[in-house]
């Protein structure tokens, strides 16, 4: 991407962040919530993410100690998105969505597993007219959210 078009990008992004949380919901299912503290709603490509109707890919890193578990789920390639796969949150709203880690990831030894948000929301826009837009003219979003642990016991698998 040249300077120029990386610059665009960044001025495109929403001007307030989007925030989130993961909480953990056993044995092996992350709830991933986000909020839109601005004063107007903005729409979110649910691509990757636990908002999505099914796995196609993560925005999660999941360890356990210090090895990462390799994503082992179906990853695709994608045309430009219809607005069906967007989500609106409105204006001080929230939406959630769970994924069950174990899916497609390999958590079949007890433990305690961290999972972190580390890739970034592929499309946030702040005009809904705008929406669904081309895949060129994204401007994905990096959100932070805490680490959270999911402890699978013996008695859970």
């Amino acid at each position: 991407m040249s300077p120029l078009l990386a610059l665009l990008a960044v001025l495109a992004s929403p001007a307030a962040p989007l925030t989130c949380r993961l909480e953990p919901v056993p044995p092996t299912t992350v709830r991933f919530t986000l909020t839109n503290p601005s004063p107007a709603p903005l729409w979110v490509l649910r691509w990757n993410t636990p908002l999505e109707e099914r796995w196609m890919g993560t925005i999660f890193t999941v360890t356990s100690g210090k090895k990462e578990i390799p994503y082992q789920g179906p990853l695709t390639k994608r045309g430009d998105p219809g607005r069906e796969q967007y989500v609106e949150i409105p204006a001080g709203g929230s939406v959630s969505g769970e994924a069950d880690l174990a899916l497609v990831y390999e958590m079949k030894k007890p433990g305690k597993y961290v999972v972190k948000v580390t890739g970034e929301l592929a499309d946030v826009v702040e005009d809904g007219a705008e929406v669904p837009r081309g895949r060129d003219r994204f401007a994905g979003v990096t959100v932070r959210c805490a680490a959270v642990a999911v402890d699978v016991s013996n008695h859970t698998r």
